[in-house]
């Protein structure tokens, strides 16, 4: 079965769909988007960790940081939810390698367990395991199902989807109790609920101490953009055509996260930038070091890989450019007691 007859299946047994069910089994389903890992040059799309390995470089000096304010526990439980390809595990277990460190990560597809799986030094989990040190999330999400409602004549209306032929199409029927009582006409908002019950979740895991780190693209008391889908490394407008094809994302209201996670009884960190985040933990002078042996090349008559340095550079500074990744946010969370390390 592929995502598009799962989801006709579904509208067929109990008529139209909630967007959230409809984006749970586009994605996540069978045949869904994020069933084979689709990160990468030749995927949807790729991230920081794949724009340059100083990424995981900076990030392992964070999780460096966050494993001694905990006192230095062996081995260090580190869980990467949302891990797509490997990559960014692979960076972290590199530069981890000195630490005791048992590190797990979760996907939810049984296509992608399977695909991490042929990875060394990882352990392969469908959940979060229990009196875990610290959980990391780095945009997934964005990907968690969300409610869509959208302001008519009428009041609030919820998205949902129907099937009309063998289209899939929009149906805008009264929202459930929980949803917003007012709504400009022609203006759209989500519930996060899938985002929601991921916070809730990190907070049930987490050790006493210990922290979570979600990286993700967003804004702050606003979710930072409209939904949209995304395949093929560009947006997608029409997001019912091809279940299972495209991405379906929307950027994280990080104000929102900050409130459920405190309401779950963690303490919620201020959001900062990437370029915050990446700076505070020595990207400039990562950047000097790599200027300096690009001259010791050249000195050398190593043109070719004086070259090569030069381009990972220039792919370096994305990561930190306001205009590219480095708007993107880091929020920590952390169990009460836990202290704020410099680089938030």
């Amino acid at each position: 079965m592929d995502a598009r007859q799962a989801i006709a299946e579904a509208i067929r047994a109990d008529g139209p769909i909630r967007f959230d069910r409809f984006m749970d089994l586009a994605l996540y389903g069978p045949g869904g988007f994020y069933v084979r890992p689709p990160v990468g040059a030749e995927g949807g799309f790729v991230t920081s960790p794949h724009i340059h390995p100083v990424f995981g470089e900076l990030l392992a000096r964070a999780i460096g940081d966050l494993h001694e304010r905990l006192g230095s526990p062996r081995p260090l439980e580190v869980t990467e939810v949302g891990a797509g390809d490997g990559t960014l595990a692979r960076q972290l277990l590199q530069r981890l390698r000195t630490r005791d460190v048992t590190y797990r990560v979760v996907e939810r597809s049984p296509g992608a367990r399977a695909t991490l799986a042929e990875l060394d030094g990882i352990l392969v989990d469908e959940r979060i395991a229990e009196r875990q040190h610290v959980i990391l999330a780095h945009e997934l999400l964005d990907n968690l199902p969300f409610r869509w409602f959208r302001g008519t004549n009428g009041g609030p209306r919820e998205v949902h989807v129907d099937l009309e032929g063998d289209r899939f199409v929009e149906r805008l029927l009264d929202p459930e109790p929980d949803g917003p009582t007012a709504l400009p006409t022609g203006e759209e908002s989500v519930i996060p609920a899938g985002a929601f019950a991921f916070v809730d979740e990190v907070a049930a895991r987490l050790d006493h101490p210990g922290y979570a780190l979600l990286i993700d693209y967003g804004g702050v008391g606003e979710p930072g953009g409209p939904v949209h889908g995304y395949a093929a490394h560009r947006v997608v407008g029409e997001l019912l055509d091809r279940p299972g094809g495209t991405d379906i994302t929307i950027g994280v209201d990080f104000e929102l996260m900050q409130g459920r996670a405190e309401a779950a009884g963690l303490i919620a960190f201020p959001s900062v930038t990437q370029r915050y985040a990446l700076t505070s933990l020595g990207f400039d002078r990562w950047m000097r070091e790599e200027l300096r042996r690009q001259a010791e090349l050249l000195d050398r008559g190593q043109g070719l890989d004086a070259v090569r340095s030069w381009s990972g550079r220039s792919r370096a500074t994305l990561l930190v450019d306001p205009t590219a990744l480095g708007r993107h946010r880091w929020l920590l969370l952390a169990t009460p007691g836990a202290d704020a390390p410099a680089w938030v």
